[in-house]
């Protein structure tokens, strides 16, 4: 009886000490799509989001336990859900799921987010291109008339192109204008001004919205990863 005890005792501390080694990842989830929303996020039967996620906003890095996850996107308060997408997540990472393209033909891709040391005066930034309807662009800096490419020959994103951009380019810190324009022809589509990037952060450049629309024009969003 006593040996039995101690085997089974065994036995509970090492389920007690698998069941401590699961582990979370940093999840953000960012709602992309031209005036969808706002919304809310669960994971499985959880809500995920604080409040509902308007558009272009975004939950913020969560902790989210590894493995497999049914996200569904619902209407504000209620059980309707309005999309779901199962997916995986991994351990001691950060991860950026975006919801993206028209409302009536949404489409997500999930990318991990590796926060790299840029080096003295350096910031990271990434772009992605999520108007749809938007021709190819080349996005760069403004100063004065001198347009300074950074990110060139960018199409509408589909997964596989969001996994190739989504590494962080090192990038000098500064007070910028950025401008988008029509790669080739140089027609500039817009131009943000006043976007400040700070050594050591990183940081998610999107092109939102639909060219000539009033209600979500095109547009550029930045999110501070880190």
């Amino acid at each position: 009886m006593k040996k039995l005890y101690f085997l089974l005792l065994l036995s509970l501390v090492f389920v007690a000490c698998k069941k401590e080694t699961v582990k979370s990842g940093q999840f953000m989830v960012v709602n992309a799509s031209p005036g969808f929303g706002p919304v809310d996020i669960w994971m499985d039967a959880n809500p995920f989001s604080s409040g509902s996620i308007p558009y272009p906003a975004n939950t913020g890095y969560k902790p989210l336990i590894e493995g497999r996850h049914l996200m569904k996107v619902l209407q504000p308060g209620t059980s309707s859900s309005l999309f779901e997408v199962n997916m995986t997540t991994a351990a001691d990472i950060s991860q950026s799921l975006f919801i993206y393209d028209r409302p009536t033909a949404l489409q997500v891709f999930a990318v991990q987010d590796i926060f790299g040391s840029y080096g003295s005066g350096k910031a990271g930034l990434r772009f992605f291109h999520l108007s749809p309807g938007a021709p190819m662009v080349d996005v760069g800096t403004l100063s004065g008339g001198t347009f300074t490419p950074v990110f060139t020959a960018r199409s509408f994103e589909s997964s596989t192109t969001a996994f190739n951009n989504s590494s962080f380019t090192p990038i000098n810190t500064g007070t910028y204008s950025f401008q988008i324009r029509v790669n080739g022809a140089g027609a500039p589509l817009l131009t943000v001004n006043n976007i400040v990037l700070e050594e050591g952060k990183s940081y998610t450049l999107f092109a939102k919205g639909l060219s000539g629309n009033m209600t979500t024009p095109l547009g550029l969003e930045l999110i501070t990863n880190n």
